[in-house]
């Protein structure tokens, strides 16, 4: 009961429709809870404030009355009688102007506060002020060689480092050159470091430790950044790698990419060491034609009149024997080898028993005065070969073919070509020319036949080194000229960079701690500050 119209005693109320004694449960100088003692409200609870003339009574959990703020009348006399009511006026009249006298207390105090509140400008002061106290300057300077120098003089010391630098600024020249020039290389990044002597007394580091969140803090609002990427110091070069690699993470890149290797030697050089002797097994099954198509591609190896050329030759590398499709206007080479007529064979039976085709075969024979050749065509018709369309091929294709594949010592028919072995070849060369051949001297003759290949692929080889060097030897110096004119400019930067930091060393040592760490933070050139820190004071 606010004006104490009512005292803590039952009362008695009426909506108009009942009449309502309500008990005091709990109250207090402001506001009393009741209970309905005849249950005509459903939650037997009600909570009022004496507000002047009325007595208005505020639901608690009552779901008859739903709007707060119901008026209640009260009707026991001697809360309502004139002088009641008197009183009450008066009162009213009093307590407004008390509350007015109480607002315009409020009003002159807060004009108070408001004059003696210092601005952001003096809070500000004052906070540097305070922290010029807790924060003393150890060293500063411009690149992080100096730091790491200054650090090296000083083993005793726990100390927190201040450094603003780019990758561009941490790589040496070698590293640098290794290095491929990125936009953010130059970027200036402030990172933190935190040093502790390896002959520091164990209560400053203790003291470090403890108190490191609050001296970050204190630094990164002084420097005007979020986070300051603190870094534990450990030695010149892995703290280095570590500046290195956190600026690298920022962007998602490697700071160290991997050095572009030398250039891999040439495929003619790869077919080269891959393909030095021409044996079939040499090859992993695939003849020296189709071997030559996957290391050197179409347009490395011989059409097929030049093919047929080498394998006319008496002495022609790196083909022996050569196998073309059926046409009647042209040479179109299907295949290509060098392991001569016994590999041709293998060949056919493997690989082309449903198929028309025509080659010829340079057969070689070893003797006392160097090498007897023969060649041999072939006519071939695989086995499964058997339609009208393969027999229409062949027959149509046979007569251009044999004008175009030209002269030849003995032919191999199909059937022929089905049993061939060495004996079969030497009894063909006896009965067509009229020589007396050995099976031993083929043999002999095939091997000299292999090393006058390996030394094909040796002067090809050599030949391609001497291209591949000659272009690296270019590669290079234009590489060495590219080198020197990116690593003057970079030396220009730093000439030029290294002017400005000594007029800006000067500037710094007439600064406080504070001070320098605010202008550092403008991060318009690279620079560090050592600092020693205690907080107690």
């Amino acid at each position: 009961d606010r004006d104490d119209v009512i005292s803590g005693t039952s009362v008695t109320f009426s909506d108009h429709h009942h009449e309502i004694i309500l008990d005091p449960v709990t109250g207090d100088d402001r506001s009393v809870t009741f209970s309905d003692r005849d249950d005509v409200i459903s939650d037997r609870s009600v909570t009022f404030s004496d507000c002047g003339d009325e007595i208005i009574l505020d639901t608690v959990s009552c779901e008859e009355i739903i709007v707060n703020g119901v008026s209640w009348k009260d009707e026991l006399s001697e809360s309502r009688d004139a002088e009641g009511n008197a009183s009450s006026v008066k009162d009213e009249t009093a307590a407004a102007m008390e509350a007015a006298e109480v607002r315009e207390t409020h009003k002159e105090a807060e004009k108070k506060v408001a004059a003696t509140k210092p601005s952001a400008a003096e809070a500000k002061e004052q906070e540097l002020k305070n922290a010029a106290e807790k924060i003393k300057v150890f060293a500063y300077g411009g690149l992080y060689d100096e730091m790491t120098e200054a650090l090296d003089r000083d083993k005793d010391k726990v100390l927190l480092g201040i450094i603003t630098t780019s990758v561009e600024e941490l790589l040496d020249d070698e590293a640098y050159m290794r290095t491929e020039s990125k936009t953010y290389h130059s970027e200036l990044t402030p990172i933190s470091i935190q040093y502790s002597g390896p002959d520091a007394h164990y209560n400053e580091v203790d003291y470090y430790k403890n108190h490191s969140h609050e001296i970050e803090s204190l630094c990164e609002r002084l420097f005007n950044v979020d986070r300051l990427n603190p870094i534990v110091y450990s030695d010149k070069i892995e703290t280095r790698n570590r500046m290195l690699t956190l600026l690298g993470e920022a962007h998602q890149d490697e700071v160290y990419p991997e050095v572009t290797p030398a250039s891999p030697s040439s495929t003619v050089s790869q077919k080269a060491a891959r393909f030095r002797t021409m044996r079939v097994a040499d090859t992993g099954g695939l003849t020296a034609y189709k071997h030559a198509l996957n290391v050197q591609g179409a347009d490395a190896v011989p059409d097929g009149p030049s093919l047929l050329r080498i394998v006319r030759e008496p002495l022609g590398t790196p083909y022996n024997w050569v196998l073309f499709k059926p046409s009647k206007e042209e040479l179109i080479i299907e295949d290509g080898g060098s392991g001569g007529v016994m590999e041709l064979a293998n060949v056919l039976h493997r690989d082309y028993n449903d198929q028309v085709l025509f080659g010829l075969a340079r057969v070689s024979f070893a003797n006392d005065f160097g090498l007897s050749q023969f060649w041999c065509a072939l006519e071939w018709k695989g086995e499964n070969a058997s339609g009208v369309k393969a027999l229409k091929s062949y027959t149509e294709s046979l007569a251009p073919m044999a004008d175009r594949i030209g002269d030849r010592s003995f032919t191999l028919s199909n059937s022929s070509a089905m049993d061939l072995s060495p004996q079969i070849v030497v009894d063909f060369v006896k009965k067509s020319c009229n020589k007396n051949m050995t099976v031993q001297a083929l043999e002999h003759a095939h091997e000299m036949e292999q090393k006058a290949i390996e030394e094909y692929w040796d002067k090809l080889e050599a030949k391609e080194k001497a291209k591949r060097d000659a272009l690296n030897a270019e590669k290079l110096k234009r590489e060495e000229e590219e080198r020197k004119a990116r690593l003057k400019i970079r030396a220009s930067k730093l000439a030029d960079a290294k002017d400005i930091r000594e007029t800006r060393n000067k500037k710094w040592s007439k600064m406080n701690a504070p001070e320098l760490l605010e202008d550092l933070g403008k991060r318009d050139l690279s620079g560090w500050v050592l600092l020693q820190v205690d907080l107690d004071k």
